[in-house]
């Protein structure tokens, strides 16, 4: 005779006693929340790490191979630029500066400035489309006056009161930027990450006024921290890339955009105590879930033992008693899943409205919690039928 697991008994023990079910859906809703945490935050700061790298309009990028990550102030002389310019295939070649150790931007009320707020400058030629973000290329005009840029909206200023959506009212505020005064002239969307609370955009004009220390004697644009390459259409990526590579000294690292963001990517993940830091939240979340999931199922098959009793002397096999309890542990997983995602939603935008971070629930994610929880629930079911099936009949009664 074959017998048959019927989803139908499995959900009757699951829900002849709704106060624990609730408890255990509560209990694994929780795990799934504590692990989409993990996983967003880990995202998050890889996302928001390479948010910049995704910003720029470029094929090829160009960096000093003393730059181990994108926070790093590590430069390179311009006239590697100017060599990758007259190498075949490149279209333009565009400097990307930075400054973040002494760009601190102050906001002045009745005569008195606050301590002041470490924010990233970044400063472009406005004659190259190098940003794909339209905020910055609809206001590019607007970089063109001495003294102004745009501020991030995203940046974590929230203490500065800065009146974001008004552009009028933004550019009345009185802020200085290297003890600088500065005018900020309008807004774009970029977003914090682990290193840098927030970003200006100005021209490289601006930008070598506000820092001129960059560079001890002669053009504090002469260093550069970033070359980006746009390939002409005809050509392809890696065949430029090769020719840079072969043509450039050997002071710089010349890599295709997915191989930045992997080599940007790795260090944080790698090279960091924060991905194992995350790696460890994730199994916490993991066991605090097979915790949970083994109490409600070793409780339901206690309170049921003599109609297991009953079946098994019946002459039901064990792999029914496996089945059944692997579609108990299916169903917490799948409905404990539900309130835990919309719960972690929730947490997700909070989190992305204060932190400024890129807190996105990706398919990846949700694919990788919901396996995650599925393993959980079925590994708890398994822990908790083993004294069920080693138990005989006669003594179940």
């Amino acid at each position: 005779m074959k017998h048959k697991t019927k989803t139908p008994l499995a959900w009757k023990n699951l829900t002849h006693d709704w106060r624990r079910l609730v408890i255990a859906l509560v209990g694994i809703a929780f795990a799934v929340l504590l692990m989409f945490s993990q996983v967003g935050f880990q995202n998050a700061l890889f996302d928001s790490q390479v948010k910049m790298i995704n910003d720029l309009e470029g094929d090829i990028f160009i960096v000093s191979k003393a730059k181990f990550t994108l926070a790093a102030e590590k430069r390179f002389p311009i006239a590697r630029l100017h060599q990758a310019q007259s190498c075949p295939g490149v279209l333009w070649a565009v400097p990307i500066y930075t400054e973040w150790t002494t760009s601190v931007l102050r906001k002045i009320e009745h005569g008195r400035g606050n301590p002041g707020y470490p924010i990233r400058s970044i400063g472009f030629p406005l004659d190259a489309p190098v940003f794909r973000s339209r905020d910055i290329r609809q206001q590019t005009k607007s970089l063109n006056s001495p003294g102004v840029a745009l501020i991030d909206r995203k940046s974590k200023v929230s203490e500065f009161s800065f009146p974001m959506h008004d552009d009028k009212k933004l550019a009345e505020c009185s802020v200085e930027l290297a003890n600088q005064k500065l005018t900020l002239v309008g807004t774009f969307a970029l977003g914090t990450d682990f290193a840098n609370n927030g970003n200006l955009v100005m021209s490289a004009e601006n930008f070598a006024h506000y820092f001129p220390h960059r560079k001890r004697f002669g053009d504090p644009l002469s260093v550069l921290d970033i070359g980006v390459v746009k390939v002409q259409p005809d050509y392809r990526i890696e065949e430029v890339q090769q020719v840079l590579l072969s043509t450039l000294s050997k002071d710089v690292f010349v890599y295709s955009r997915q191989e930045y963001l992997t080599k940007e990517i790795h260090f944080w993940d790698k090279s960091t105590p924060i991905g194992t830091i995350f790696l460890a939240g994730k199994i916490i979340g993991f066991i605090v879930g097979m915790v949970i999931c083994y109490q409600v199922i070793y409780s339901d098959i206690a309170d049921h033992m003599p109609e297991f009793a009953t079946l098994k002397a019946m002459g039901y096999p064990t792999r029914y008693f496996m089945a059944l309890i692997v579609m108990e542990a299916l169903l917490l997983a799948l409905i404990g899943f539900l309130p835990g995602t919309l719960a972690s939603v929730g947490l997700y935008s909070l989190l992305a409205g204060q932190t400024g971070l890129l807190m996105q629930m990706s398919r990846g994610s949700v694919a990788f919690v919901l396996a995650a929880t599925i393993a959980m629930c079925i590994a708890s079911g398994m822990l908790a039928v083993r004294k069920l099936l080693a138990a005989d009949p006669a003594n179940l009664f």
